[in-house]
């Protein structure tokens, strides 16, 4: 007759594991939920602090990227680039 003793651990043991998954992928959801829960909060904050109306938002995320940046950081971008080659730096 077969001993079964063995398959029934590994069933066993894989249930366990497989609740486990379930309990792991379940605290997973709820963490990337608090995340972007939390994302969510100080976007609006920042918005919010710099006494924004959402027509400046809007104007501010339909942006080019250099754009962004100068609004960002409180300084124009001009069009001109840097011509300072390597030899003049040295």
């Amino acid at each position: 007759m077969a001993d079964f003793t063995r398959l029934n651990r590994y069933r066993a043991e894989l249930s366990r594991m497989r609740d486990r998954r379930t309990d792991i992928d379940n605290r997973i959801r709820e963490m990337e939920r608090k995340c972007k829960e939390e994302e969510n909060t100080m976007i609006r904050d920042i918005v919010h602090e710099a006494k924004m109306t959402p027509e400046q938002l809007a104007a501010l995320i339909g942006m080019n990227g250099a754009e962004k940046l100068g609004a960002i950081n409180g300084v124009e971008e001009n069009d001109e680039e840097d011509e300072t080659t390597d030899e003049e730096i040295i």
